[in-house]
């Protein structure tokens, strides 16, 4: 561990090799995906085998609060780290004290504030399960910084391997305790341990100690930044977890058991790629600001393979959703199916919608994405009060269908200005698009033709998606290209693998 004055810049990539690493990074990436998808997988799987409904129903009441919290105590510092091109050690100590002084403070109120909301939702047990998930909020403050500057040196090894192991460290604890104890403390305990993990690595790979607190020059504009990025995270917050506050208000715990086992079995896997994929594409889209046609290239590079690898995907288990849900949670959460199939239809859009996160934040348009976020939180709330007087499946159908009308503004806005044009629409998003909507019809046409077996309808039907993918791509110019960069990637993987494998037989 070393102490850095605070005049010294914190050290940047050069130049010439951003290709290699947004390659390299993406590998990295989809590497530790396969170990965090297959944990929350694994974690939807096996733990509701052990936990109820209501034990889950407890945990999701809590995480909006959460959420919500988060948000003030980072700040949009985070992406400020990342994405500014000079920085100083001393804007970033001045930023590490600042996170962690919100972290305190907000963890005190909230432990004073558990026994009212325990009231609100009716539920004393939420009272000391609140207070203990308060304690994360410092845990994850006190390595944020040091995870910021992996993220900004594009070291996506490490980064990689941190989301790996604390993913399998989650799971691992939660199983275990739930094996002994069956109760809502099996999960909070697995997200505690993945945080002290996750700090603790932080730490040894980043060889930074702050000093005294102290406020830099240039810390002001950096919480200028911040203040857009959080702009965006707070409507996002609303239309990401307003949901589960008003299901579990007006239809209880099991309800919202049954929506949150959906949510997480097709939503939040789609979530988990993006975030690691944007820890990847914002810091090597910000190095490449003034050269607008490299910058589209490697965005539309790493966009095109993101879609060929999720969207088939998406398609098949919505369309399946009657089989996949019972087969992988088991027959206690079929009334999750058809919540699961509406859902299905907003991940669609998910893996198109989340990119422009990348744009905007790599050319630091923080203001519009804050102000896109309060309209669009302010589309989807409404649906969601409009949805819940009928019923949770009515919910998150009309959750699904604001979700599809976004996503044309959506695209409009940040191809107002910057590298991306609004040609690419046509060009590129619309043809993606298309693929994904003629899969899912695809499949809905032929699923009375699949094996009746539910794991051989779930693999020969997700087989199907993508072959019907492939085929729609290949029709245009950048669906060819799309094809192309991924069996390029496939073989440098292959390769790759076996020079490896060559190495540990010698």
């Amino acid at each position: 561990m070393t102490r850095r004055k605070p005049h010294e810049t914190v050290e940047t990539v050069a130049q010439e090799s951003y290709g290699g690493i947004a390659m390299r990074g993406s590998l990295y990436t989809a590497s530790s995906q396969v170990v965090t998808v297959g944990c929350q997988i694994g974690s939807v799987i096996i733990l509701s085998r052990l936990l109820t409904a209501a034990d889950f129903g407890l945990i999701a009441m809590i995480g909006p609060i959460i959420a919500f919290l988060s948000m003030f105590k980072e700040m949009g510092l985070l992406q400020a780290v990342i994405q500014k091109r000079t920085l100083t050690y001393g804007q970033l100590n001045s930023l590490f004290w600042i996170n962690l002084g919100l972290s305190v403070a907000l963890t005190i109120f909230l432990i004073l504030m558990a026994p009212a909301i325990a009231r609100f939702y009716d539920e004393p047990d939420l009272t000391w399960l609140i207070r203990v998930m308060a304690l994360n909020m410092i845990l994850t403050a006190l390595g944020a910084q040091h995870f910021a500057l992996l993220n900004r040196g594009m070291v996506f090894g490490r980064i990689a391997i941190n989301a790996g192991v604390v993913a399998v460290c989650t799971l691992s604890v939660s199983i275990c305790w739930a094996l002994v104890s069956p109760t809502p403390w099996a999960l909070v305990a697995g997200t505690v341990a993945g945080s002290v993990v996750g700090t603790v690595m932080a730490w040894a790979w980043v060889p930074w100690v702050p000093s005294r607190p102290a406020l830099a020059p240039g810390t002001r504009d950096l919480l200028g930044f911040g203040a857009g990025v959080t702009g965006f995270k707070l409507a996002n917050f609303f239309s990401r977890n307003l949901d589960s506050i008003l299901i579990g208000r007006v239809w209880g715990g099991a309800a919202l058991g049954f929506y949150d086992r959906a949510y997480k079995l097709l939503l939040f896997p789609l979530s988990r790629v993006a975030q690691p994929l944007s820890q990847v594409m914002v810091p090597v889209l910000s190095r490449m600001q003034d050269e607008p046609e490299r910058y589209a290239r490697a965005f539309f590079r790493v966009f095109g393979l993101m879609q060929l690898a999720i969207l088939p995907g998406v398609a098949a288990m919505t369309a399946m959703a009657d089989t996949a849900v019972p087969f992988l949670l088991g027959a206690q959460w079929a009334q999750s199916a058809p919540i699961f199939a509406a859902l299905g239809i907003a991940g669609l859009s998910q893996p198109l919608a989340n990119p422009t996160g990348w744009l905007f934040v790599s050319q630091g348009r923080t203001t519009e994405m804050a102000w896109w976020g309060f309209v669009s939180a302010l589309i989807s709330c409404a649906a969601f009060v409009w949805g819940v007087q009928f019923g949770v499946w009515e919910l998150a159908m009309a959750y699904a269908v604001v979700t599809l009308l976004k996503l044309l503004p959506l695209w409009l806005l940040v191809t107002r200005t910057g590298p991306i044009g609004r040609d690419s629409l046509r060009s590129r998003i619309l043809p993606i698009f298309c693929a994904g909507v003629v899969t899912y019809a695809a499949i809905l046409a032929l699923g009375e033709t699949l094996p009746d077996a539910a794991l051989l309808k779930l693999l020969s039907g997700t087989a199907v998606c993508y072959a019907v993918f492939v085929c729609v791509l290949s029709l245009t110019a950048f669906g060819r290209s799309v094809l192309a960069d991924g069996a390029q990637l496939v073989g440098k993987t292959f390769r790759e693998m076996r020079r490896r494998s060559s190495r540990s037989a010698a």
